[in-house]
């Protein structure tokens, strides 16, 4: 099993606030407020509903984090084609239903192998004050004025908090077209984020394909308005760090962030809109039938960024287990050789193919992947849609398959999403599970609207029933969706290596900030392990070099480079989350090369994560256990760094570790010298790296009387 549950401690009590049909509300100028509290007692989230509005707030041992800030939802008008649009009018609270569970649940294919789910919990049932609802008789041309019903949930974990907006089922309210929301995030004055600023689309919605943006830190009173900023966003409040995002989407609109406006340092809801269609009109984000609910809208909350990376196993458990109907034991993480990154394959061929295939053999590890070119016009492939899903003229695809299967490698295919759409999503992946591959890499997935959000989960259904593993590319951040869906084993949304051949981005500087920023929400294909490896100030784009992307008659060996030092890429491949971990570089580069050991049978799921020390935007240490339990510790800087390591953490008895850090002589002289570090340790002693500027290390620990991974 992917996933086992064991119930720890399940406890649910009711306290209706109806008694003998009496609402329970204040008067029409009054409020009612309703806590909910963590199950340490710390946090605290508080809700109240008068004439005036729907709100919330936060705090932690009594220090207000989010001070109170407005929910609610905007409709379209209520008679379309009528234009306008409507909001829920005053709320009064009708009942509150509170309960407490605390669960575990088992993976091995996150950055933990288990996960406690403790958290409690409050709805909140809401009734308008006013009835909007119309209910017409059949047969009849009078409607009724019916008061709707809207739900709010609300979960206080130790972790963090998570609300949604449910909308029960209910006869004079049995859809809906949803324009916005009008969720908020207010902070104190002074406040600072982390932010990843998409460019202007227009006064509704960003331009496609902007997921894998950089981020910036800004004060959020000077965010400006018409900007809109992606998930998660890391904000610094003080003596606490919050993280904001979402989880559990499906059937919905994703969710932007924008700035709250007038200077204030706060953010509130966009939600991703539907493309114009008769369906869909303009400017319109959700159209569900009730009972719907909205995705969880998230915050996790930390003394600073490497606390939350400690608390963000919250995503995963907000979103349901995996469907009992699907056997998901096809899903086996690992590393993949990959033939795209070196020279944007321009040299594609069978042969090619075959010679990485027997390097990841050689490797020990599971995968390849082809990237773009294998199918479509003889020469350079068209992405598709509209050419034939087949191999292309000289591309021996049933061999490789064949050969690779024989070396225990499963092949993976790119495959652009439209290609997908345009052939059928059954045909696709019955026609990939009869040429035996074992995962699909869809890309171009540059849409966050509810349309495109199912569409990925119809992919994810039909692969899992054919037994195929997706790599989502160009996508959006994920939303902990992997454990509803683990053959959904990785995605992109990050600037990741692949912009090393087009701009100067990628930067350890940019590195530093990853894990507190997008790692926190889940597993990225960032496509590590370069071993061409040179500083920032010396690094061009492969494209400023000459290089003819997609020219197949470019042989020139502009191939692309990595910024940072050979040690700060060998941690990158420990430190960054994927359980599909694409390593970029080719064989030439890789064998016989200083640090190649680490990258022999890499674990890419964990038994254990331990977040260590770091800031971001500055540098990152974790300790991580691997299921062979072996430990790996990785650190990265952008300045030059002294880090000590405290071997608390390991067994009884005598340890090899086997490190690779930077030489202090000799790296600054040359980012691909790296020093090799091997000994014998014993718990409770301490160990301390020496990291150049753009540098890193990482250590192995194997238990002397094993030799396991």
């Amino acid at each position: 099993m992917i996933e086992e549950m064991k119930l720890v401690c399940r406890a649910w009590t009711l306290l209706c606030l109806v008694a003998h049909g009496r609402v329970f509300a204040g008067d029409a100028t009054g409020s009612t407020r309703q806590t909910v509290s963590s199950p340490d007692g710390r946090l605290e989230l508080a809700f109240e509903s008068d004439a005036h509005g729907m709100r919330w707030s936060l705090s932690r041992d009594g220090r207000t984090l989010v001070r109170p800030s407005r929910l609610g939802v905007l409709f379209a008008a209520a008679n379309p084609p009528e234009e306008g649009s409507e909001r829920l009018a005053e709320m009064k609270i009708a009942a509150v239903r509170r309960g407490t569970s605390d669960t575990t649940w088992k993976t091995t294919l996150s950055r933990r192998g288990t996960i406690r789910d403790r958290h409690n919990e409050m709805t909140v049932e809401l009734v308008e004050a006013e009835p909007r609802g119309a209910r017409v008789e059949p047969g009849s041309a009078h409607a009724e004025k019916t008061p709707r019903r809207l739900n709010l949930v609300f979960r206080a974990y130790d972790e963090g908090v998570a609300f949604r907006y449910v909308f029960p089922r209910q006869e004079a309210f049995d859809g809906f077209v949803l324009k916005n929301e009008l969720t908020e995030w207010n902070f104190g004055d002074g406040t600072s984020a982390w932010v990843a600023p998409y460019e202007t689309g227009g006064a509704d919605a960003p331009p496609e394909g902007q997921f894998s943006g950089e981020y910036v830190r800004l004060a959020l009173a000077a965010l400006d308005p018409g900007r809109f900023v992606g998930q998660p966003v890391l904000v610094e409040a003080g003596t606490a760090s919050l993280a904001l995002c979402e989880a559990s989407l499906s059937n919905w609109a994703g969710l932007y962030y924008r700035a709250a406006g007038n200077g204030k340092p706060g953010l509130r809801a966009s939600l991703a809109k539907l493309p114009p269609s008769p369906a869909a009109p303009e400017n319109v984000s959700v159209i569900a039938c009730t009972p719907a609910q909205s995705p969880w809208r998230v915050t996790l909350v930390g003394d600073d960024g490497v606390d939350l990376l400690r608390k963000n196993d919250v995503l995963l458990s907000l979103n349901p287990p995996p469907d009992p109907a699907f056997d998901f034991s096809f899903v086996k993480p690992g590393v993949t050789s990959w033939d795209w990154w070196v020279e944007s394959n321009n040299s594609l061929s069978t042969g090619l193919t075959l010679k990485l295939v027997d390097f990841a053999a050689e490797m020990g590890w599971p995968y390849h992947t082809i990237d773009g070119g294998w199918f479509g016009f003889a020469r350079r492939p068209n992405h598709g849609p509209n050419v034939p899903l087949e191999p292309r003229k000289g591309f021996d695809l049933e061999r490789i398959v064949a050969h690779a299967k024989e070396r225990n490698v499963g092949i993976w295919v790119w495959i652009h999403w439209m290609q997908i759409e345009s052939i059928g999503l059954e045909e696709t992946f019955a026609r990939l599970s009869k040429w035996g591959v074992v995962g699909v890499k869809a890309d171009f997935v540059e849409r966050l609207d509810q349309e495109m959000v199912n569409w990925c989960e119809k992919l994810f259904r039909t692969a899992a029933k054919y037994r195929i593993m997706v790599n989502l590319h160009g996508s959006f951040n994920p939303i902990g969706g992997e454990r509803t869906w683990p053959n959904l084993i990785t995605r992109e949304a990050i600037c990741g290596n692949e912009m090393n051949i087009f701009k100067t981005v990628t930067t350890p500087g940019h590195c530093a900030v990853l894990p507190f920023t997008r790692f926190l929400t889940g597993p990225a294909d960032f496509t590590p392990g370069s071993f061409a490896n040179v500083f920032s100030k010396d690094f061009t784009p492969q494209i400023e070099k000459g290089h003819r992307y997609g020219d197949e008659t470019d042989r020139c060996p502009n191939w692309a480079e990595e910024m940072g030092t050979r040690a700060h890429a060998l941690a990158q491949c420990v430190q960054f989350d994927s359980p599909l971990t694409t390593l970029c570089d080719w064989p030439e580069r890789y064998r016989g090369a200083a640090g190649i050991e680490v990258l022999r049978s890499l674990p890419t799921t964990w038994r254990d994560t331990r977040p260590l020390e770091g800031r971001c935007g500055e540098y990152y240490a974790v300790l991580r256990e691997s299921f062979g339990g072996c430990f790996y510790y990785a650190a990265t800087t952008v300045k030059p760094r002294d880090l000590e390591l405290s071997l608390d953490f390991l067994g009884d008895g005598a340890w090899k570790m086997i490190a690779y850090v930077d030489d202090r002589k000799r790296t600054p002289l040359d980012a691909k010298a790296v020093l090799r570090l091997e000994r014998t340790v014993r718990k409770g002693e301490k160990v301390r790296f020496e990291l150049c500027p753009e540098g890193g290390a990482v250590a192995l620990f194997v238990d002397e009387r094993s030799s396991g991974r």
